[in-house]
């Protein structure tokens, strides 16, 4: 049957809202549309008949994956590797998306002290997937945060960090990776299963109509 894995971000949350950045644990609950989202999520993704779903420990990730598991009929199982990037100094601090704290880390403009390097987040990641491929097969759900989706995404493709930062993951999209004897990305950051998408699955998994 080979492995299908979708990579799902957490749905809008008071950080989003705010334009707070945090990696902390139990703040920063999702909001009345970032619960909705996640339900659209679920209904998306049901579609697929999913055997497991991991997710992020933190709460806009967990919370998300809950909603996801109460349309799926699953029980999330918390996975620290799926958790948000460790921001070190940035952790709670707002940003204003006209001047990115990314671009200017890249042109050297600002220091930020134990931010989680790149090829670290890249890393732990991809330790997920790798291990996800020697226990697993059929259709597993993983709900995460945006970079470290853009990390997988960016490590299948063979990009570094600035050549990846046009990947926009937005709140509850779906990223689909296929497993065989590779991986290959089906879809990036798209809200719901297009019938594209949906034909390139139907000879891997049974899809409900």
């Amino acid at each position: 049957m080979g492995l299908i894995i979708v990579m799902i971000r957490h749905g809008q949350s008071v950080s989003n809202v705010n334009r707070i950045l945090s990696h902390d644990l139990n703040v920063y609950p999702l909001t009345d549309e970032g619960r909705e989202q996640a339900k659209r999520a679920g209904r998306e993704v049901a579609r697929l008949s999913p055997k497991k779903i991991f997710t992020s420990p933190i709460l806009r990730a967990y919370q998300t994956a809950t909603i996801v598991g109460e349309v799926t009929g699953l029980i999330p199982i918390v996975d620290d590797r799926l958790k948000e990037r460790y921001l070190g100094e940035l952790n709670n601090k707002q940003f204003e998306p006209s001047e990115h704290w990314k671009l200017k880390l890249i042109r050297k403009e600002i220091e930020i002290k134990g931010i989680e390097n790149w090829d670290l987040l890249r890393k732990r990641m991809m330790e997920f997937v790798s291990d996800l491929r020697k226990t697993e097969e059929g259709v597993i759900i993983a709900v995460s945060h945006s970079d470290p989706i853009r990390a997988v995404i960016s490590d299948l493709l063979d990009m570094d960090d600035v050549s990846a930062w046009g990947i926009k993951i937005p709140n509850a999209s779906l990223t689909t990776i296929s497993c065989e004897d590779e991986c290959k990305i089906l879809t990036i950051g798209t809200p719901f299963l297009t019938q594209q998408a949906l034909d390139k699955l139907k000879d891997k998994v049974q899809i409900a109509q």
